[in-house]
């Protein structure tokens, strides 16, 4: 699928892919936008397996408010989020693509599957994804060291994303830092910075390309299977 189609190219097209990401902190090695970066490149990689499905340009900017205390972090609220995924579907449902699939990138978004719920009501409108359990399964394939909640935050998963998307320039290796951090009461009420003085949850330093090749190819799949589920819904 072109990654920059022009009008005429999303006529009688039946499905959508609408990234969300994040503007926040990711440790000391990471970008800002590491959770914009994979959840754009799952979502046209999931387009390329549902030819033809519109990739909506990616949203850099959701929930992030327990990210707060570290410089660079930026959130809407909730009331901003919910409005603008709201008009995108409207959006795209007035242009004749009548299903959607959020690809959410920032596990911080809670807000998304009631989001979800709500445009559901009347009808199959929207699939969001990955679910936890699409994560899961995706470490286990790519043989990530640890689960998902010890690896919660720029560790392992995420940094071999990058380390396979980038070769060089965008993940400072020279940094890496591992945080262990298994316990985090009230992160909700304290945020981030109660539990890591980095913004790191896990363990960077066990990352590696190869491992980032197998995750996003795994996440891809188990994604893919749940797609083919919801489109098949009448």
């Amino acid at each position: 699928m072109n990654p920059f189609p022009s009008w005429d190219e999303c006529v009688n097209m039946e499905l959508a892919f609408f990234p969300i990401g994040s503007t926040e902190q990711h440790g000391t090695h990471l970008p800002l936008h590491t959770d914009t970066i994979i959840a754009a490149i799952v979502a046209q990689r999931l387009a390329e397996r549902f030819v033809p499905a519109y990739v909506v340009p990616a949203l850099p900017y959701s929930a992030s408010f327990e990210h707060s205390g570290f410089p660079g972090s930026l959130s809407l609220r909730v009331t901003t989020i919910t409005a603008v995924v709201q008009d995108v579907i409207h959006s795209l449902e007035r242009s004749g693509i009548p299903r959607c699939v959020i690809i959410n990138g920032h596990g911080g978004n809670m807000l998304l599957g009631n989001i979800a719920q709500e445009l559901n009501a009347h009808g199959h409108r929207v699939m969001l994804a990955p679910t936890r359990k699409h994560w899961e399964r995706a470490y286990e394939q790519a043989g990530i060291s640890v689960n998902l909640s010890q690896d919660m935050h720029a560790g392992e998963a995420e940094t071999s994303l990058l380390m396979h998307l980038f070769s060089s320039g965008v993940v400072k290796t020279d940094k890496l830092i591992d945080v262990d951090a298994p316990h985090r009461p009230l992160l909700e009420v304290v945020g981030m910075e109660a539990f890591t003085p980095t913004g790191t949850i896990g363990f960077p330093s066990r990352a590696s390309a190869n491992k980032g090749k197998a995750l996003l190819n795994a996440l891809v799949r188990e994604i893919a299977l749940s797609v083919e589920e919801f489109l098949a819904l009448e």
